[in-house]
């Protein structure tokens, strides 16, 4: 079940990236959003209690998405970016949230980088 909150309704489109609720990674979900916005990229949170990795929560995302990018973050804290044209199985990107916030940082920016069809950075 997707659960939104009430900003959604009237938010310009934006990169969804939908997480499981059950992995309270606030601060992963943090970063990934800021990396976002360093590319000018809303990021859309939402959360996703019908379970999945994270390739599966990623190609949800990017499917709802109207920019057609999605990230995934599962509860065991995998992070998948991907596009609505790739396998499901096959993401662009992936991360932990225990990387560091740098990395994390950098995959939300790939993320606003994808939309905005500019190259990808590298991770440090």
């Amino acid at each position: 079940m997707l659960t939104r909150g009430p900003s959604c309704r009237f938010s310009p489109p934006g990169v969804r990236l939908f997480y499981d609720p059950r992995g309270h990674h606030a601060g992963a979900i943090n970063e990934l959003c800021w990396g976002l916005e360093e590319q000018g990229v809303p990021c859309q949170t939402i959360t996703y209690d019908g379970g999945g990795d994270a390739a599966a929560l990623g190609a949800l995302a990017a499917r709802s998405s109207p920019l057609r990018v999605g990230i995934g973050l599962s509860a065991s804290g995998e992070i998948a970016l991907t596009h609505a044209q790739l396998p499901a199985d096959a993401p662009l990107a992936t991360g932990h949230v225990t990387d560091s916030d740098d990395h994390l940082r950098t995959l939300g920016a790939n993320a606003g980088q994808l939309v905005k069809v500019l190259p990808l950075s590298e991770r440090n």
